[in-house]
């Protein structure tokens, strides 16, 4: 069965509104650069760590 040309209008702007709010409130993108930036960092505190422990146990030879 076809749907009238009218419904599946409704459809399409209700699913662009709604596809719109998710966006607006979620933005997968900005999430993804924000979790980068906290692994890069929490990667740079590491190789910080990593290095002083290194410094401290050559002191110690």
């Amino acid at each position: 069965m076809r749907e009238s040309a009218g419904r599946r209008l409704a459809y399409a702007v209700l699913f662009a509104v709604l596809a719109g709010l998710v966006v607006a409130f979620w933005n997968p993108v900005d999430h993804f650069k924000a979790d980068l930036r906290a692994d890069g960092q929490g990667f740079k505190f590491s190789i910080e760590l990593a290095t002083q422990l290194l410094k401290e146990g050559v002191k110690r030879v």
